[in-house]
């Protein structure tokens, strides 16, 4: 065994971006992934731009060999085949195709299975021990179970666009889809747990990961109910008011991040400044006293920072133990040498043309020392592995695989 998850085998349902993310983590660490797309358009992100193809990267697709950059990220390590759900052979080889598998994962509207003839119930008929796993915007039940959601519908309903952005200016999105991001790895940790329970119990189960449940998970580790009960400020832009300071200061080239969470990283960040004399002045000796004296503490700062370059500033801080660290570009990110030695950055591969050229991807951030993953695979064509599922797993011929596809039902 190579690969932790190696012989387990998904049939995946999913599109857009969590269920995706969440069987790239999984096929990273060794399961067989069989990406079960529409038969019309696939995946609805292989229609978004950027594009690589024979022309390299453009922004409309016109050549068939033309792929989404995003699905180039989302779909790698994964086989594709098409079916028409709609039909009523294509969903007799929906049955045929749950019982070659472990687990069944999508992230349809709740309701959506129900309606295909498909719920956990009826996946239980024909594999007892199936596993099915859902992610949605709200859960499988619930006032809200229903309603339509993306990820900056639950960002606005779970109060994490409350507590994002300055005091002064309407509340903000997440720069990263946080909502999709949480919940698909959540997705990961429910499916490997209902593969553990099976494997002691005999027996599988639904797992129901919801959107804005993941959100509220992470928005809730701070004590925000007790703040605004206080009139205590939770929309503070890029500071930490109960850790000041914990905030970004503006350097001459940008701007860095400094963090003291506690009086010894206080003192040692007055040492670094030069500023000895306020070690032991009473509006900032303690980290409550500093609390109080916000604006100050944050002035003193950058009084300081404002007169360096954000690498003269990280150098010294380092020196005297202070956290910190350069609000990198996005040119810096790709330059980062601790991210290169750990091999997070990678190159894309189209499954036709080769490697990307003019963009890269990211790595998997699980480093096993044992059991090593990896994605072996790159983003495939839209059904590129019919022949190989139909005929490997099902026992159909090419010919019948033709047809199937004449017909409309592949």
């Amino acid at each position: 065994m190579k690969k932790p998850l190696e012989g387990v085998t998904i049939l995946d349902m999913t599109a857009w971006l969590s269920g995706p993310y969440a069987m790239e983590v999984v096929a990273y660490l060794g399961a067989e992934v069989i990406k079960l797309e529409k038969h019309k358009g696939g995946d609805a992100v292989r229609a978004n731009g950027p594009y690589y193809g024979p022309k390299g990267i453009v922004f409309e697709g016109t050549d068939p060999k033309d792929m989404s950059l995003c699905i180039l990220k989302r779909a790698r390590g994964r086989k594709s085949i098409t079916l028409n759900l709609q039909s009523e052979k294509g969903k007799q080889i929906f049955r045929e195709l749950v019982k070659k598998v472990d687990i069944v994962t999508e992230n349809f509207a709740p309701g959506a299975m129900d309606r295909l003839g498909f719920s956990y119930e009826n996946l239980k008929k024909i594999k007892p021990d199936i596993i099915l796993c859902s992610i949605s915007g709200f859960g499988q039940d619930g006032p809200y179970a229903k309603l339509p959601a993306f990820d900056p519908v639950v960002e606005a309903m779970s109060g994490v666009m409350e507590v994002t952005g300055y005091p002064e200016n309407p509340p903000v999105r997440l720069g990263v889809a946080g909502g999709d991001l949480i919940s698909a790895l959540y997705m990961v940790i429910g499916l490997m747990a209902a593969l553990r329970y099976r494997e002691k119990t005999g027996k599988g189960q639904a797992v129901d990961i919801s959107m804005l449940d993941s959100l509220f998970s992470f928005l809730f580790d701070e004590s925000l109910d007790v703040y605004v009960e206080r009139g205590i400020p939770i929309r503070t832009g890029n500071r930490r008011l109960r850790l000041t300071p914990f905030n970004s200061y503006k350097a001459k080239d940008g701007y860095v991040v400094i963090c003291s969470a506690a009086d010894s990283h206080w003192q040692a960040l007055l040492k670094a400044m030069g500023r000895e004399d306020l070690l032991e002045d009473t509006r900032f000796k303690r980290l409550d006293h500093r609390m109080q004296n916000a604006d100050a503490v944050d002035s003193l700062v950058e009084s300081w920072t404002s007169t360096k370059d954000k690498k003269e500033v990280v150098d010294i801080l380092i020196k005297y133990g202070v956290a910190t660290g350069p609000v990198a570009t996005i040119p810096e990110v790709l330059e980062d040498p601790q991210l290169r030695h750990r091999g997070m950055i990678v190159d894309l591969y189209h499954p036709e043309l080769g490697k990307v050229e003019g963009a890269v991807g990211h790595d998997i951030p699980v480093k096993l020392s044992e059991s090593p993953g990896s994605l072996d695979l790159p983003a495939p064509y839209l059904g590129a592995h019919n022949e190989e599922i139909y005929g490997k797993w099902l026992g159909y011929s090419k010919e019948q695989v033709k047809k199937l596809r004449e017909e409309g039902t592949i």
